[in-house]
């Protein structure tokens, strides 16, 4: 935990950092794949990674932990003190976007929502109370997804069809259900009477859910709160800003230009609920905020010595006020906020 400043000094300024590459940091190839990102984020925006998280709790009666699997799309920030990042660079890379707060809440950002992980040498599931929090949000939301399933299957059928089929369940668990249509428009529109329609919700807590993260890092030779001392903020999922969606799917230029950073991330296999898909498919790109991309309403670039050249090309180009700073420099102390 960071000391409290001394009476009558100003506390060090703080700001939001977006930093890559985190694959292939610290490695011969970090300048040359930084500059690719760097780029695509000027031209594109930037970029909503997927990553399939899995939450696990306890049953009461001793059988196996249940398992759930999460689809997060976020774009991370660190917050940091600008002599913390060099430190920082090491573990996440050493380019870095710089934001300010006010902006940042601008673009939809939120805290990260830090779970704990279970104390393993416990037998009674105690220390789960957060995992087992994060399952049963998952289940609400996959109730409010089956309602808003059935809302837009209905609206597709004719008052002449009586009975309405549905199957749920996950994997080899399925049932299938034969419901009353007419009944079953009634319980909708009854229980969302006043209330944010289930398509909405359906939105709104799988962006929720992307949110969560573990506060421990408890594997690699990790401890436990690594990720909740990393002060991570999030934008999670696509939202819409008076009624017009502030993010896309990307395009395949981009996802051409993913697979040429990274083949063997992006160009990977996740399972999703639609079946399995490429992960780069399955990104948003968000572009800009009220007319300014998210290059230009940066504070500051920075990045490293040998990639000052193309980062002052990108700026002249995409954000020619955004600052231009040399990562060496601001761990020295020559540059300054």
């Amino acid at each position: 935990m960071a000391e409290p400043a001394p009476s009558g000094i100003a506390p060090p300024e703080r700001y939001f950092y977006h930093s890559f590459p985190r694959r292939g940091r610290a490695t011969d190839d970090e300048v040359a794949k930084g500059c690719k990102i760097l780029s695509l984020i000027a031209e594109a925006g930037l970029l909503l990674a997927p990553q399939v998280m899995t939450w696990r709790y306890p049953h009461a009666n001793g059988a196996p932990p249940r398992e759930v699997e999460i689809i997060q799309r976020r774009v991370c920030f660190t917050e940091l003190p600008p002599g913390e990042l060099i430190g920082h660079a090491r573990a996440f890379g050493s380019f870095a976007i710089e934001y300010d707060v006010g902006v940042l809440k601008r673009m939809g950002a939120l805290p990260a929502f830090y779970i704990p992980q279970s104390v393993k040498e416990e037998s009674d599931g105690r220390s789960s109370l957060g995992s087992t929090l994060v399952v049963q949000a998952a289940d609400a939301m996959w109730l409010v997804t089956r309602l808003a399933i059935m809302s837009e299957n209905l609206a597709q059928i004719g008052p002449e069809v009586e009975t309405f089929s549905c199957t749920f369940g996950f994997e080899k668990n399925m049932k299938t259900f034969d419901l009353k249509a007419a009944d079953l428009r009634q319980f909708i529109e009854a229980f969302f009477y006043a209330i944010t329609p289930p398509e909405t919700l359906h939105h709104s807590l799988e962006a929720l859910l992307s949110a969560f993260c573990p506060a421990d890092s408890l594997k690699d030779g990790g401890g436990e709160l690594d990720y909740y001392r990393e002060r991570e903020w999030r934008i999670a999922w696509n939202f819409a800003h008076r009624g017009e969606e502030q993010m896309a799917r990307p395009s395949p230029a981009v996802i051409e230009r993913l697979m040429e950073i990274d083949a063997d991330f992006f160009g990977r296999t996740i399972r999703t609920p639609r079946g399995p898909n490429q992960l780069a498919a399955e990104a948003f790109v968000f572009p800009s905020l009220d007319g300014s991309t998210v290059l230009q309403l940066a504070r500051r670039l920075i990045v490293p010595r040998q990639a000052i050249a193309h980062a002052a090309k990108m700026l002249a180009r995409f954000a020619p006020d955004v600052p231009l700073v040399c990562i060496e420099d601001l761990a020295s102390g020559v540059a300054t906020p």
